[in-house]
């Protein structure tokens, strides 16, 4: 097998894996606190167990809120 097919299997898994954890995570946490915290349409958004949706923070697109790290 190749490096290059190997690394796309390995990132394959990779994010199979956790994307699968967090679903499971944010399945959990909405079991346990009654709602989660995610990012939606350029909000923070609090989702409820009922459904209800509270718009917490509206996400800046700014330059001057990202930081830009080269490897």
């Amino acid at each position: 097998m190749s490096k290059e097919n190997l690394k796309y299997i390995s990132t394959r898994l990779v994010e199979r894996k956790s994307s699968k954890a967090f679903k499971e995570g944010a399945k959990k946490a909405m079991e346990i606190n009654g709602y989660v915290m995610v990012a939606e349409n350029g909000w923070v958004v609090k989702k409820f167990k009922d459904g209800q949706i509270e718009k917490v923070k509206e996400i800046s697109h700014g330059s001057e809120n990202q930081k830009l790290i080269l490897d």
